[in-house]
């Protein structure tokens, strides 16, 4: 037997070893890079070239101002819709509006956005109507800054323009310069002596309750929570609820409603809430307000009205 053949294959080896050793330890570093800070898939979708200087002015809903620039919100996650307006059609590239929104710092219980072009001309949505678009990928509103691959200017409708296939053409607005958030508001009307208009600033102000219920929403497991909201009750106490009035409709910003009888608000307990185990709603959940019932029968989706916007009493 040739020892020195013995030796020569041993140090081979150990070098493949040492290799091995260092390859995987690499690809360990890349993937744990990945995780920290994860390529933006987003980026693909952007023209080369630098972005436009232009600002986006956000105000009002509860937020400090703030700038936005083109530049910053290249930095933001992007979608892109397809969309004709006016007899053309192109495919924009931008950041969902209810994600602009809130990397802009806009309150949980903002409501209507008043969006004005550099020259005035102005439109109002609301963060309702935005967040249901993105349950249709062909109808998200958007705030665009690309379209079919080049940066858009003020010459062809940007630098940012509102694309919003579901609403009409008049909402696209051009030249986007400023958004302007108002809050929510709920509604008090009907059978009472002082009509109610109540808003994520004043919520607090009535008798505030933190109950552990169980709630099963459609289509997802049931799940047990602490909810915490404004006894409706004391809201309608507050509003002089007539004596004579029985029934109490609840009403959503997209026209769903329920129907109760005062019983079930002054004895079973019913909330207008905005908390799930100290957190905001999600928008999916119904952010700013939703109805949480504290009656166990009445654990399903339909009875807790998302998206409170008004309060009728009769």
């Amino acid at each position: 037997m040739n020892v020195k053949n013995l030796d020569y294959e041993e140090k081979i080896m150990d070098n493949k070893i040492v290799i091995a050793v260092i390859v995987i330890a690499i690809i360990g570093v890349s993937a744990g890079a990945y995780l920290l800070f994860p390529s933006s898939s987003g980026n693909s979708l952007l023209p080369s070239g630098d972005a436009p200087d232009w600002d986006v002015i956000v105000s009002g809903g509860g937020a400090t101002t703030t700038v936005v620039s083109v530049s910053d919100m290249t930095e933001m996650p992007l979608t892109n819709v397809t969309h004709t307006i006016k007899g053309e059609t192109g495919t924009y590239v931008g950041v969902l509006f209810t994600d602009f929104c809130e990397r802009s710092g806009v309150s949980w219980y903002a409501g209507p956005v008043e969006v004005t072009a550099s020259d005035g001309y102005s439109k109002t949505v609301n963060l309702y109507q935005a967040w249901n678009s993105t349950q249709y990928p062909e109808e998200k509103m958007i705030l665009a800054f690309v379209k079919d691959g080049k940066y858009l200017t003020e010459e062809t409708g940007g630098p940012v323009q509102l694309i919003a296939p579901s609403i009409a053409s008049q909402f696209q607005i051009k030249n986007v310069a400023s958004l302007n958030v108002g809050l929510w508001v709920i509604q008090v009307t009907g059978d009472v002596s002082t009509p109610l208009n109540i808003t994520g600033l004043d919520i607090t102000d009535f008798e505030t309750k933190t109950v552990q219920l169980a709630f099963a929403p459609g289509g997802e497991p049931q799940r047990t929570s602490n909810w915490t909201g404004a006894d409706l009750w004391s809201i309608l106490e507050v509003a002089g609820v007539s004596e004579t009035a029985t029934k109490i409709k609840i009403t959503a910003i997209d026209g769903y409603s329920k129907e109760y009888n005062m019983i079930q608000a002054q004895v079973d307990g019913m909330l207008i809430g905005y908390l799930e185990n100290g957190e905001h709603l999600t928008v999916k959940d119904g952010r700013p307000f939703r109805l949480f019932m504290e009656d166990p029968e009445l654990k399903w989706g339909q009875y807790w009205v998302r998206w409170v916007a008004q309060i009728e009493v009769y």
